[in-house]
């Protein structure tokens, strides 16, 4: 009967996050500044017929991913309803506080994403936050995030490696899950940009998650990722290419929070190492760009970016499949850690 309250989870995730976006879309294209809609001014000595840099989609409306946020909070609200239905005594317990931390990390990140989206709406801030106040709240929302972990006894002081078996970690357990909250929120943030990689890669490691929450013992629980997977189908109904829509930081941070903030509640964050796979390709790309160029005075990457090589070798289309290939390749990495 579980398997019911999952269907329902999934299938109002995707219908509720379809008519939010209906309700939505024109307001957020309306937001959009008209110096974005009609790209960055030419550089001086640029021809006015060469493309501005960088491309399309930087016109395109952000905050899509409210869309999805909504969605998936009514989905769930609703989904676990009908399963402490099926079993009353899961109704307070102590499953129901794993469901609302995991819930929980995706809307402290998510809010931090919130305020750098709203300062893009200022005509003198179209870059959003200064990086530093950026880092900032996105290291609060991941200390926050981790501290209740910590105080509802949810937070893993250790994890599962392939060949090591289990590793206790002792103190260094918090720092290093924030710490891991924080780059996922960066890396997931640089993938935000491409036409449906960052929300076809979640979509790929929520059901990655369901698979491995059955695994553990925790069926119930994966009605959150059963409902954000279905709300984010719906959301690649726009943001698949040609996208309309983008999820923008709030979007981004929030599918962090839930890759990362879900398997903590769990008490297995060694989960979120392997189901944000794609995600760490795209942050150490970035990472490694970051370092030739500060000490190499040049870029190492010509493209910028991996989402922006891929898009430059084979189209956005295959930038889409191949960050969907890479989540599925930590999928099958997380379901075996799981059975470890």
């Amino acid at each position: 009967m579980i398997r019911f309250a999952l269907i329902v989870a999934s299938v109002l995730g995707f219908a509720l996050t379809a008519a939010v976006g209906n309700l939505l879309v024109p307001l957020l294209r309306a937001l959009v500044p008209p110096e974005k809609e009609n790209g960055p001014a030419p550089k001086p000595g640029q021809p006015e017929e060469q493309p501005p840099e960088p491309p399309a989609p930087r016109g395109l409306p952000t905050m899509g991913g409210l869309c999805f946020i909504i969605g998936t909070l009514a989905a769930v609200g609703v989904g676990w309803a009908v399963v402490c239905m099926i079993q009353p005594e899961l109704l307070g317990g102590g499953l129901t506080g794993r469901l609302m931390l995991g819930l929980g990390g995706g809307f402290l990140l998510g809010a931090a994403g919130l305020a750098d989206d709203l300062a893009r709406l200022r005509p003198r801030q179209v870059l959003g936050l200064r990086t530093g106040v950026r880092l900032a709240l996105e290291a609060l929302a991941a200390a926050v995030t981790v501290g209740a972990l910590w105080l509802g006894g949810c937070m893993p002081t250790g994890l599962t490696l392939p060949i090591l078996g289990y590793c206790e970690l002792g103190a260094a357990a918090a720092p290093l899950w924030a710490a891991m909250l924080l780059a996922l929120a960066e890396s997931v943030r640089l993938a935000g940009s491409a036409d449906g990689a960052a929300a076809g890669a979640a979509f790929v490691a929520m059901l990655g998650l369901m698979g491995a929450e059955t695994i553990l013992g925790f069926f119930p629980l994966a009605v959150l990722p059963a409902a954000l997977a279905g709300a984010l189908m719906a959301f690649l109904l726009w943001n698949f290419y040609p996208a309309r829509l983008l999820p923008g930081a709030v979007g981004c941070l929030f599918l962090a929070g839930a890759v990362g903030g879900i398997p903590l509640s769990i008490g297995r964050g060694d989960l979120a190492l392997v189901l944000g796979l794609p995600f760490w390709a795209e942050g150490l790309a970035a990472l490694l760009q970051g370092v030739w160029r500060r000490f190499r005075g040049r870029p190492l990457f010509k493209a910028g970016s991996l989402d922006a090589w891929l898009r430059k070798k084979g189209g956005p289309v295959s930038a889409f499949y191949v960050f969907c290939a890479l989540a599925l390749a930590g999928v099958l990495a997380a379901l075996r850690t799981a059975q470890l």
